[in-house]
């Protein structure tokens, strides 16, 4: 089950923060996710001073429930977006060049029912692997294409499956948590996690600075800077309401469900990740990974940024594995975790009842009635740094070729198990 200690805004730490009573920086930011600690490491490398406010800890939030995939997005063979499909196999390269040892390349198996679905299949995957040739890294050993029938038939999961068959594609693995704290690493800005914002002064149509109170110990703190940015997440329309009273709400939120299964005999016959169609551009996954096996997920329309699993939402994953791969008693397994995580997905003119169409692309919205405030709206792990890319040249015309190339710092020190 979810323990407390991962909820977006846990009980402060003891201690205190070092930082001044007084903040001044050239950059803002608020919300320390994927692309506010992005955002920090491309103004670092353009020398540009910010400071980054998160009322929780740095990728508390939705960046630690992602599907933990750094992928071109497999799913947009089924939607079209080609386009947003070729930028994320770009970024995917990226990764594996920046922080290899928060990534691992994987062989995802996608399963067929029938020849015609195998040959789709087949085209579409084709397609998928030829855009994202660019694999550094990628191990000799994982081959792509047709998986052999005797090797798919080996698989624990292919007992009485209704699938007849798999293509294999590449796709790269991450632990999302500990890649944010990379990129926070990388970065000299000012954290100032575990601080709550008060209230903002304003000055002719622009914001002037934040009233910050540190959660620890209640230490009053201000910030100033010309320039802000909000990356907050699911929590936007949440907090520019509580902020400015604003009820105009830019994001549609979804929520996706992940199992943690402690299955050790079923993960000794599984070869490979398996990524399942199930329509509308949803993908079943079932991932062996970190000595467990991953599954999920679902896709609900959700009002909040932070919301509890419901029995309906569970029992839909559960029906859903249950028929695609049903000789696994699926609700006798050890449950490890349970996680779910809120999607922010920019809001179309016109709107759907729910959400599986609509584009996971992000925005950059300069605010209607702020002149120097940019919300960082929609938008995924995969693309997080191009996009902050782009917004630090935007902000300090300055690009920055060695954004892609120059290796990310460990917050840790350390490399994550490489099962």
């Amino acid at each position: 089950m979810i323990d407390d200690a991962t909820r977006p805004w846990p009980a402060a730490p003891e201690g205190s923060s070092s930082a001044s009573p007084h903040v001044n920086v050239e950059v803002a930011i608020i919300g320390a996710g994927i692309h506010g600690c992005a955002l920090a490491r491309e103004l670092t490398l353009r020398g540009v001073s910010c400071a980054v406010v998160d009322k929780g800890a740095v990728g508390g939030g939705t960046s630690q429930w992602s599907s933990q995939l750094l992928h071109g997005g497999i799913r947009y063979l089924q939607t079209g977006d080609i386009r947003q499909m070729r930028e994320g196999l770009s970024e995917r390269a990226t990764w594996a060049t920046l922080a290899p040892w928060r990534t691992r390349w994987e062989s995802f198996w996608m399963p067929h029912r029938g020849l015609f679905e195998g040959l789709s299949h087949r085209l579409g995957i084709g397609l998928y692997d030829a855009w994202g040739k660019d694999r550094p890294g990628w191990p000799a050993a994982f081959k792509l294409g047709s998986v052999p029938k005797a090797q798919f038939a080996a698989d624990g999961r292919a007992v009485d499956t209704p699938f007849r068959g798999a293509v294999a594609y590449a796709d790269l693995l991450t632990w999302d948590r500990d890649l944010v704290k990379d990129l926070a690493a990388s970065s000299t800005a000012t954290w100032l996690d575990f601080h709550e914002v008060e209230g903002f002064e304003m000055d002719a149509g622009k914001l002037k600075s934040a009233r910050l109170r540190d959660r620890r110990d209640g230490t009053a703190r201000i910030l100033a800077a010309p320039v802000w940015v909000f990356a907050l997440g699911p929590w936007n329309d949440q907090c520019l309401h509580q902020w400015f009273g604003e009820t105009w709400k830019r994001l549609r939120l979804s929520s996706g469900l992940h199992i943690w299964f402690d299955a050790p005999e079923l993960l000794s016959r599984c070869a490979r990740p398996w990524a399942m169609m199930q329509g509308h551009g949803r993908i079943l996954f079932v991932i062996p990974r970190d000595g467990l096996l991953q599954v999920g997920t679902t896709e609900r329309a959700v009002e909040e940024g932070c919301v509890p699993i419901l029995d309906s939402e569970r029992d839909e994953l559960y029906r859903a594995l249950e028929a695609n791969i049903p000789s696994v008693a699926w609700r006798s397994l050890p449950v490890r975790l349970e996680e779910i995580g809120v999607r922010p997905l920019v809001r179309p003119p016109k709107d759907y009842a729910g959400t599986a169409k609509l584009s996971r692309e992000a925005v950059l919205e300069t605010h209607p009635k702020l002149a120097n405030l940019r919300l960082v709206l929609g938008g995924k792990l995969t693309t997080a740094r191009a996009l902050m890319d782009r917004l630090a040249t935007e902000l300090s015309g300055q690009p920055c070729p060695r954004s892609r190339t120059e290796p990310l710092t460990k917050w840790d020190g350390q490399a994550p198990p490489m099962q």
